[in-house]
């Protein structure tokens, strides 16, 4: 579904066409503005109507002079046809454009890149007369059409404007209000860093493994913390820096992943926590802190912010005459990191769109805001709109809007809300379920009063409705004025992150699926983290080899020891600088500090002198810390006074069944699959193709209780989408691998 336009060319003068009356009339000087602001473009010329995407759109304006050309039709491309001398682009003032051409990964999307940027409000014409063939021999039709270039600031005036949106969204000018909390549940961490974020566990109640993703950051001072900490607060991994970072995450492809507000880009890490990609939005544009989306093909989803100056004050009583006006840039990257796909809401939104709060009077006017793209399922795209109160359905391949769900405030709503009257207000974090449902953070800015809840909604798409299927809340209720997510754990748990909440120091909350608060973590009130999420994770820095030790019937008053090795993977030597657990029952002979050598290991002596008669579970973190930064690998301890357990991997270790997404993930071409039983149960995991045809048993046999893993090779099968399912008595799972070879 397109939004319907707010403009018509007729006999060459542009008419306004408004939606509802407006209390002004138009004039000449105002079109060229006006068009800019709503969705005005003209429709494609009939030269590029058979062409499946083209950008700049078609008469487009207000476009960077860095711009490329992206050109796809549909079919595959003969690379071999692509010459740099059938695309003629010429610019009004800056003339011819020679450039040369890129053919994206998929073999589909053809990029021109000139080989100089264009001028300050030139129009550009793009002519192509013919020559490329796709890989059947068939021509792609000739076509023209032309694009506006936009009369922008300066590139250095254009940078220090991005500057300042983004310190206004990370640097708020409202500060958290200090509520009392009660002291943390578990003992601090003494070997931190004096102005390491307290991290205060307010409620422990049996919350799911794995551990928190967040990316604390100072309020007042240059200050800012990666972070990934376990259930207790004590952090396995952390990164001081000067200044902060943000939406630290773990990517489909097993990369971490954070923002760098100085240098305005995405940075990726591998599992031994080195910095081995960047990601950052092509075409001029400067990237947006709020998203980055690894794809299974190697592409990558970001956003940017595009302010523009705009005479304010000839489209609305009162506008200003210096009004800056900012809209959103959507960007596909391939993994050549071409730009193969973008959006711009110039081209598709109104600025009237904007809910109330905003006003269209206002010298800096965001009137989009856009805090978060999903894959969606069908290949398409949703896009959360915060100061629209929407959520955007994109076609992936066209850039066409297919529809449009909009709460509190919004003015456009293709949906009917069945049984939710509060709908959603300046949200964040859309996100698409595996049950088909959708999450967002719902930040509740224009509720009465106002309050802060994720909520998940049951989408029928054909018929346009909405149904509220869950939500949660506090009594009394937690406000999130900006930022927050909302994460669905494997078992239907959910990780919520609070953003700047208002009169309260709750900064995540894990949730069951009953409304019970499994984990709640605080934050210090000049700490803000954007988001926060719940992951596996284990580093490949250095291992412990094995990363289990069961001591077997030990009577109290006795002691046991055992020895492992810890093994570098690393070309440089590692300094352990200490061992941390908290049973007592165990203890660590090795002293510390000592050196691993590059690639080399060291042998560990544990001993285990049980106190009591029972069962002894301990975690024991192995630590390499500097001044500024830890990095800890983690394994487990267990013990028993007697012979009843006989296997680290007891029903007394594992609690829950459960199947891990494979690793890696895209693989070529080996990959592992790990699960978990806590009985004895016969298991069986089948491969699937993406028809659903069986293809390979991998495991068809009766289990004890424990944590197993078993390899999967594909070097037989082609590239592709494959399922393997899990079952285990009644319990059953489904996941998807991916081989690309």
């Amino acid at each position: 579904m397109k939004p319907p336009c707010l403009f018509k060319l007729i006999n060459g003068e542009i008419s306004t066409i408004f939606s509802k009356p407006q209390p002004f009339v138009c004039t000449k000087l105002t079109l060229i503005v006006l068009l800019l602001l709503a969705n005005a473009i003209f429709a494609q010329e009939s030269s590029t109507s058979r062409y499946q995407f083209i950008s700049p759109v078609p008469n487009s304006i207000m476009i960077l002079p860095e711009t490329n050309i992206i050109i796809r039709e549909a079919g595959k491309i003969d690379e071999l046809t692509l010459i740099n001398n059938n695309l003629i682009v010429t610019g009004s003032i800056s003339g011819k454009h020679p450039g040369s051409f890129v053919l994206s990964d998929d073999q589909r999307t053809i990029i021109f890149k000139p080989n100089e940027n264009f001028m300050k409000g030139e129009t550009v014409y793009v002519y192509y007369s013919g020559g490329i063939s796709n890989i059947g021999g068939d021509e792609l039709p000739p076509f023209d059409f032309k694009f506006k270039i936009s009369e922008i600031f300066s590139a250095k005036e254009y940078s220090r404007i991005i500057s300042k949106i983004l310190e206004q969204e990370t640097k708020p000018k409202f500060s958290i209000t200090k509520k009392s909390i009660s002291k943390s549940i578990f003992s601090t961490d003494e070997e931190l860093p004096e102005d390491f974020p307290t991290l205060t566990i307010n409620t422990y109640n049996n919350p799911t493994e794995g551990f928190l993703f967040i990316s604390p950051y100072s309020i007042g001072q240059p200050l800012g913390y990666l972070i990934i900490t376990d259930n207790q607060g004590i952090p396995i991994y952390y990164t001081k820096y000067s200044s902060s970072k943000h939406g630290l995450t773990l990517q489909p492809n097993g990369l971490l992943t954070y923002y760098d507000l100085q240098t305005m880009r995405f940075y990726a890490m591998d599992s031994s926590y080195t910095l081995v990609d960047t990601f950052k939005t092509g075409n001029g544009y400067i990237t947006d802190i709020h998203e980055l989306q690894i794809l299974p093909n190697g592409h990558a989803l970001l956003m940017a912010y595009d302010p523009q100056p705009v005479r304010m004050d000839t489209i609305v009583p009162g506008g200003d005459s210096s009004a800056t006006v900012v809209g959103l840039i959507i960007q596909e990257l391939d993994s050549g990191k071409n730009v193969v796909f973008q959006w711009r809401s110039w081209d598709h939104f109104s600025i009237f769109d904007v809910t109330e709060d905003i006003g269209l009077d206002w010298r800096w006017i965001d009137y989009v805001h856009g805090n978060a793209i999903e894959l969606d399922s069908d290949g398409n795209l949703l896009v959360s709109c915060r100061h629209m109160d929407e959520i955007t359905k994109i076609d992936r391949q066209t850039g066409d809007i297919i529809w449009r769900l909009g709460g509190k405030k919004a003015k456009n709503n293709d949906f009917i809300f069945t049984n939710d009257e509060i709908t959603f207000s300046h949200q964040h974090d859309i996100r698409r379920l595996s049950n088909g449902n959708i999450t967002m953070f719902d930040n509740g800015n224009l509720h009465s009063p106002s309050f802060s809840r994720p909520i998940e909604y049951q989408l029928d798409e054909q018929n346009y409705t909405a149904n509220l299927v869950w939500d949660f809340s506090y009594d009394p209720v937690v406000y999130s004025r900006a930022m927050g997510n909302t994460q669905r754990l494997h078992n239907n748990s959910s990780i919520i992150g609070w953003g700047i909440r208002s009169g309260d120091l709750r900064a995540i909350t894990e949730v069951n699926d009953d409304g019970t608060v499994a984990l709640e973590l605080s934050l210090q009130d000049n700490m803000l983290s954007y988001r926060a999420f719940r992951f596996d994770w284990k580093t490949n820095l250095f291992i412990a080899d094995p990363d289990s030790i069961f001591f077997e019937s030990i009577e109290v008053g006795d002691s046991s020891t055992i020895y492992f090795n810890l093994v570098s993977n690393s070309a440089n030597s590692i300094n352990i600088t200490s061992f941390y657990n908290t049973d007592s029952a165990y203890s660590v002979l090795t002293a510390v500090p000592f050196i691993v050598p590059a690639f080399g290991k060291v042998p560990i002596e544990i001993k285990f002198k049980p106190f009591e008669e029972g069962y002894f579970k301990d975690i024991l973190h192995i630590r390499s810390d500097t001044e500024t930064s830890r990095v800890a690998q983690l394994m487990i301890l267990a013990g028993r006074t007697d012979s009843t357990i006989s296997s680290i991997d007891n029903q007394a270790v594992v609690s829950e069944f459960r199947l891990e997404q494979n690793y890696p993930n895209p693989f070529n071409p080996i990959t592992t699959i790990q699960y978990q039983i806590p009985v004895t149960e016969w298991v069986t995991i089948n491969v699937y193709d993406a028809l659903g045809n069986e293809i390979l048993t991998l495991v068809n046999e009766k289990k004890r209780a424990g944590i197993y893993e078993i390899e999967f090779d594909g070097s037989l099968l082609s590239s592709g989408i494959y399922f393997y399912r899990f079952q285990a008595g009644e319990y059953k799972d489904v996941k998807k691998l991916i081989l690309l070879k």
